[in-house]
């Protein structure tokens, strides 16, 4: 029987708390599996290359949303220049926020996922799977240096980008700091309306906060070829699956259909961003006379002037790009594991 390879990330949300989590971990998988700790890039592509070379069928990730997207995006990337099938791929709720693993119906602490994977296996039991659709982003940095990545959800720019930034600012990152980022960020930017003298009585660095986060982001935007016709972004992003975000923020409805990516591209005030704001919570339909919130099949995005794009996919955050181009990616198989 094939092994099982465990990646464990020391630095994910739930495991800087846990410095046992390894030795948890290995008694969980015992003969069934591998067990291999990582922290830092070059290490995870160097696990993934021995869990190629081992012939591990089953691929579990104890990390967050982040060392998700980067096992997807080397491991594809390994998988194709060996003429391979991605394995399998098991979230196990290693991060801060996990939707991926909430949206695949995995539930409980890694080691009690892991038990549970091994035990159907010792029954030989057969196993349900669900399959995760995702996008591939490539792009290009100024100096021409490429950029691809899979992810499952990006915020290209705007508010859904700067909102990433101020919520790592503190930690831990969880519903309660999703809810702080967005009523500060809507507190600010009505705020900013008040009259000056006003605001000499209001929180300090309250308006700035907000300027900080809604300042558009400068792009030409295409979907399916067809230029959108404003360049200033309140907010842009995209979404190969539907997402619950800390249980506040759910989005990309479009994207509960197997094969569609949602995009939304957003040219609105502050205000208007505000007016919406229910939607964009909901998950329902946003309005705007500049608005595009539907599916897509393929999104380009350029940056105008001196301005640079930095994508967050994932939680995962990248910056200095000039253009990127989002087209449906590779599906990830997901074992539906029930931890009891």
């Amino acid at each position: 029987m094939s092994p099982i390879g465990v990646l464990t990330n020391p630095n994910s949300g739930k495991n800087r708390r846990n410095p046992g989590r390894r030795e948890q971990l290995e008694r969980a998988v015992g003969r069934a599996g591998v067990v291999r700790q990582t922290r830092d890039l070059a290490e995870l592509e160097r696990v993934l290359e021995e869990f190629f070379d081992l012939g591990c069928d089953v691929w579990v990730c104890d990390g967050g949303d982040g060392t998700l997207h980067w096992m997807l995006t080397i491991g594809d990337r390994l998988a194709r220049e060996r003429g391979r099938p991605l394995p399998r791929i098991v979230p196990a709720n290693g991060g801060s926020i996990d939707f991926v693993a909430h949206r695949a119906g995995i539930r409980g602490e890694a080691s009690a996922v892991i038990r549970a994977l091994v035990e159907l296996r010792r029954r030989a039991e057969p196993t349900a799977s669900v399959v995760l659709d995702t996008f591939r982003m490539r792009g290009r940095t100024a100096d021409g240096t490429a950029f691809d990545h899979v992810g499952f959800a990006s915020a290209i720019g705007g508010i859904a980008q700067r909102f990433f930034g101020k919520l790592y600012e503190k930690k831990p990152v969880d519903g309660w700091s999703i809810w702080r980022v967005i009523s500060r960020s809507t507190a600010g930017a009505v705020a900013g309306k008040a009259p000056r003298p006003l605001q000499q009585f209001l929180p300090d660095g309250l308006v700035d906060y907000a300027d900080e986060v809604w300042a558009p982001t400068r792009a030409q935007v295409q979907v399916d070829g067809k230029p959108l016709g404003f360049e200033d972004f309140a907010s842009l992003q995209i979404g190969a699956i539907d997402i619950n975000l800390g249980g506040v923020v759910r989005t990309f409805r479009h994207a509960q259909a197997p094969g569609v990516m949602h995009a939304q591209a957003i040219s609105m005030t502050p205000l208007g961003v505000v007016a919406n704001l229910p939607n964009i919570v909901l998950g329902t339909p946003i309005w705007g006379t500049k608005v595009f919130d539907g599916p897509a099949d393929r999104l380009r995005v350029t940056a105008v002037g001196e301005e640079s794009l930095a994508p967050v996919i994932d939680g995962e955050m990248f910056d200095g790009l000039r253009e990127l181009d989002v087209s449906r990616g590779p599906q990830m198989t997901v074992p539906r594991v029930c931890s009891g």
